[in-house]
């Protein structure tokens, strides 16, 4: 048999027949925005006359028509992570780009060392999941694209990132309000902390509502989004013997944990005291009661991340600081009760 009827056609075959460079050819086949329709036609037809397959895992170094990208989390212990690292990758994979998992576990010199592989040029874009100030501004340097994942660009000046995230401040105010019209006017509230940016904006935004309805009374406790956090809180809180009606978790984990340390103590939920969570992880629809909470669509944010990574991989565009703002919604199930009177 002919050998030149054997050789499979390649990406190079594709670009002659088309008249079009290798990149555009690329870009075509990753579905991106930046190729135009009258270009789209032209490579689709030529595809089809050649029966043109893309190899899933080839890398040409050249055109890079295949990409690789690194999502950078603190940590894999706590699910909110783990279900955007899997509609990410699940989307990106579907789309030749190959995605790594990088986990810091907090501490400066791994996130230096993930710093310097991508400097190497051995990364062509990074997603950075819940970073903090200091790790914006390094990774923020390179000359790749840059996804912030939960994180506002107007925080810190002009830094060279492209940002997804939910409104917290507004998010958490929406929150405390649901609970305020439930006729609770005593709140616990369990913060995440002050180094991460959406724990400060949630707590922003329950500050708000407190300025607006001054007959509301709070008390807030820094925990650090673990359940175990939320549990010596409540725990404590509930010891010392101070009262409420209505605990805020600024997640779901530490909503569980505060679940645990009430029942513990004989305190029945809801009808002694309501709890709410944010995240909707899937673990809050099977507790009892079941808890109600902030839906942020985890698996939207890393479709989202996904999508706006790979549009800049494929873009000739420099253009960074894009923002883009996840819809929330209340999740009501069981944990909360209405106060009569």
């Amino acid at each position: 048999m002919n050998e030149n009827l054997e050789k499979k056609p390649t990406i190079s075959d594709v670009s002659k027949m088309a008249g079009v460079s290798q990149a555009t050819v690329s870009r075509y086949l990753n579905s991106s925005s930046s190729v135009s329709s009258e270009t789209k036609k032209k490579i689709e037809k030529v595809v089809k006359l050649l029966k043109y397959k893309p190899s899933r895992f080839a890398k040409n170094l050249k055109t890079q028509s295949t990409f690789s990208i690194s999502v950078v989390v603190p940590n894999l212990n706590l699910e909110f992570y783990g279900e955007i690292v899997d509609s990410l990758s699940v989307y990106a994979n579907q789309r030749n780009v190959e995605v790594m998992v990088n986990v810091t576990h907090n501490l400066d010199y791994i996130k230096e060392a993930i710093f310097d592989f991508a400097f190497s040029r051995r990364m062509d874009g990074i997603v950075l999941c819940t970073p903090d100030f200091k790790t914006i501004q390094m990774f923020s340097t390179l000359t790749i694209p840059i996804i912030a994942l939960d994180w506002r660009n107007d925080i810190g000046g002009d830094l060279n990132v492209d940002s997804i995230t939910i409104d917290n401040k507004k998010a958490a105010f929406t929150a405390v309000n649901y609970l305020y019209s439930r006729g609770h006017r005593n709140f616990l509230i369990v913060t995440g902390g002050k180094s991460i940016q959406s724990s400060v904006d949630r707590l922003n935004g329950v500050k708000l509502f407190s300025q607006r309805h001054l007959e509301a009374q709070f008390s807030v406790k820094d925990g650090n989004f673990t359940p175990n956090s939320g549990y010596d809180i409540v725990k404590h809180f509930f010891k010392s013997g101070k009262k409420t009606t209505a605990i805020f978790a600024f997640n779901d984990l530490m909503a569980f944990g505060g679940l645990k340390a009430v029942i513990e103590m004989g305190i029945n939920v809801p009808e002694d005291i309501s709890i709410m969570g944010f995240d909707n992880s899937f673990i809050s629809n099977y507790t009892f009661p079941r808890l109600t909470t902030v839906d942020q669509q985890k698996e939207k944010l890393g479709i989202t991340a996904a999508s706006l990574i790979i549009e800049r991989l494929y873009s000739t565009s420099n253009k960074r600081n894009r923002e883009i703002v996840v819809p929330y919604k209340i999740v009501e199930r069981e944990s909360v009760n209405q106060i009569k009177g």
